[in-house]
């Protein structure tokens, strides 16, 4: 259960056991709290800075590049650049978004070991799973104890020749 899962992750956090990560029907309570994104901070500065950007190339060929002189409007007649500065920010933004949610969630990535386990297959539909991936064997042994106490439905380890594949 959900339930169930947040207490194994409070028990893992106060043992101060990294690498863990959880696949879950829904997204959990504790993790809406987290730590927050860098993207809308990323989105808003490529929007910008590409809003930025096409206004100075607008206004530097038409104004210093290749002046000319139609219906004797002013050289650097602005309000005719801010479209075009705007859609073009629109785009750097979006462009940002999609390479930085990739970029942020390890996409694409077509294959992990965790994705051998029978308890995987349940994952998105049911089931609440815990994966804990660490170099020290101690730590992992310890998760492994405390995920015990807490009587799992299942606890399966990853096997060398798995472990081997993804380093």
């Amino acid at each position: 259960t959900e339930e169930a899962l947040e207490d194994a992750l409070a028990r893992l956090r106060e043992r101060g056991i990294g690498g863990v990560e959880t696949y879950t029907p829904k997204a959990l309570a504790a993790d809406k709290e987290g730590t927050g994104s860098p993207m809308p901070l990323v989105i808003f500065v490529a929007g910008v800075l590409g809003a930025a950007a096409m206004f100075g190339l607008e206004t530097y060929s038409d104004v210093l590049n290749w002046r000319v002189d139609i219906g004797g409007r002013p050289a650097f007649s602005w309000p005719a650049f801010v479209p075009i500065a705007f859609e073009f920010g629109v785009l750097c933004a979006v462009t940002a978004g999609t390479v930085g949610y990739l970029a942020l969630n390890g996409l694409p990535r077509l294959w992990d070991p965790v994705d051998e386990y029978a308890a995987m297959r349940q994952a998105m539909r049911a089931e609440w799973v815990v994966s804990v991936c660490d170099e020290d064997d101690g730590r992992v042994e310890e998760a492994r104890r405390v995920l015990l106490l807490l009587h799992p439905r299942s606890l399966e380890s990853m096997s060398p020749a798995l472990a081997e594949v993804e380093a």
